[in-house]
């Protein structure tokens, strides 16, 4: 089913489809493109695709044999938008200087498959403000997208405005708070939504939007935060 309701999100006009190495969804992607193109409503350059680089792939070898897969998985010959889906991997908390060089590692690799084609443009996800005051230090391409969750009750106020001197955009994952009553029952929300005859989930991703921020929505589990 997920090829056919990714193709029925094409349809009703969605041109981003976010993904990762770590969810079984990238060759669903691919199959869906086809289908919608098959049907005459997209073309393969339309559509955005974002992929990422999973926690236990990071280091420069294995990130550039990740967004290979990646590359055959969605059957594509570039990845419009490459992440590092986290910070470090599985033993962060408990080794973070390592996880620190990986880190380092893990973005030449992105840096050296922008210089090759293989990805239009490159980033990080689940970043704290250490993150990317450490990145920004060391890359020699500074990441030009950052996946974070951002909605009106988590607003990464500092955060936001670091990677805005960057001149870096910031995809925000989780715009509804996951659905939570504590954002779509908010009293303002629901105030605003009420004057301006739409829901609180319109004026949610407005709130985005008017940010300058891409509202995503990607299936999320618990980032580690080393």
């Amino acid at each position: 089913m997920v090829p056919i309701s990714c193709a029925a999100g094409l349809a009703a006009g969605y041109r981003l489809i976010d993904t990762s190495a770590h969810y079984p969804s990238e060759v669903a992607v691919a199959d869906a493109i086809a289908m919608a193109e098959e049907r005459g409503l997209v073309t393969r350059r339309e559509v955005t695709i974002c992929t990422k680089v999973w926690f236990d792939d990071m280091g420069y070898e294995p990130a550039l044999a990740s967004a290979m897969r990646s590359l055959n998985r969605l059957r594509t010959e570039k990845l419009d938008l490459l992440l590092i889906h986290f910070p470090g991997n599985i033993d962060a908390i408990q080794e973070p200087k390592r996880n620190a060089q990986i880190r380092r590692d893990t973005w030449r690799a992105l840096e050296q498959l922008q210089a090759d084609g293989r990805a239009t443009k490159i980033g990080v996800s689940n970043w704290t403000r250490k993150h990317w005051r450490q990145t920004v230090a060391t890359c020699r391409v500074v990441p030009q997208v950052l996946q974070t969750e951002v909605h009106p009750r988590l607003q990464q106020q500092e955060l936001r405005a670091d990677v805005a001197d960057a001149g870096c955009a910031v995809m925000a994952f989780c715009p509804l708070a996951r659905g939570s009553s504590a954002l779509l029952g908010d009293s303002t929300i629901s105030r605003i939504a009420a004057a301006r005859g739409r829901s609180p989930a319109q004026v949610a991703l407005r709130w985005s939007v008017q940010r300058g921020m891409v509202p995503s929505a990607p299936r999320q589990t618990e980032p580690c935060r080393p």
